[in-house]
């Protein structure tokens, strides 16, 4: 999670650049590549975001279970298969 978020942060930095012209004589070639880029890290930031989201509306139903498994191997209680004597 905190790389994704990192890699948000960085995009938005690209973004902040891009946003303006670096000179104000830009020629037209330079605005337009300026612009594709603004686009395409505007497209990847979204992406990351709504990646996150989707990722997290998946694992939120299932988040007793995630944390139950968890704290059996963290506390070294044994799984239901070793309880039931199928191990």
């Amino acid at each position: 999670m905190e790389r994704v978020l990192g890699l948000v942060r960085q995009c938005r930095v690209v973004l902040g650049w891009l946003e303006h012209p670096l000179k104000p004589d830009e020629s037209s070639s330079a605005e337009a590549e300026r612009i594709l880029y603004f686009a395409l890290m505007s497209a990847i930031e979204a992406g990351l975001i709504r990646t996150m989201e989707d990722a997290l509306m998946v694992l939120r139903p299932r988040e007793s279970a995630i944390r139950a498994g968890w704290a059996r191997r963290v506390v070294g209680a044994p799984s239901r298969a070793m309880r039931m004597g199928n191990e």
